[in-house]
């Protein structure tokens, strides 16, 4: 990991960086609709993120009572940050708020394998609900839309 790297409990970054992050990631996300990212951060009680000096280099957003359970809605490193301990620092960080909680999570499917490397189990008892008011584009079609605002991250 980076020497220069801090990691802040509960700092919640601009929604500019926000946006710049989820698309340099890629993580795909709702990032043409600022409102809707901040109102995403606002109903998050877990946010955790990763600066190199006053760069947001990474991000964790999630949800948890403190007692039983936890979700983890987003996991975004920066790519050039990728590789370098940044995301398993964020999942021990979030895993470190309450001895006793069973995080879960969806995973990209660019990073589907990279949770069993951190230690994380799949589970197959799971049940969705899909969402209304956007559609998940492709990755390659959600990268070519916001090269102009990753490369702000």
């Amino acid at each position: 990991m980076s020497a220069g790297l801090t990691f802040h409990l509960d700092r919640r970054p601009e929604v500019e960086a926000i946006r710049a992050l989820y698309a340099a990631a890629p993580l795909r996300r709702p990032i043409h609709d600022p409102e809707r990212i901040r109102r995403m951060f606002e109903g998050s009680n877990v946010v955790i993120s990763a600066y190199d000096g006053e760069r947001l280099v990474g991000l964790l957003r999630g949800w948890t009572d403190f007692a039983f359970d936890g979700y983890v809605c987003d996991l975004a490193i920066h790519p050039a940050y990728q590789h370098r301990g940044v995301g398993r620092r964020l999942l021990d960080l979030a895993q470190g708020l309450s001895k006793g909680v069973q995080w879960v999570l969806l995973a990209s499917p660019i990073a589907k394998d990279y949770y069993a490397h951190v230690g994380w189990e799949k589970v197959e008892n799971g049940w969705r609900l899909s969402r209304g008011g956007w559609s998940m584009p492709s990755i390659k079609a959600f990268q070519t839309e916001h090269t102009d605002l990753a490369a702000k991250a």
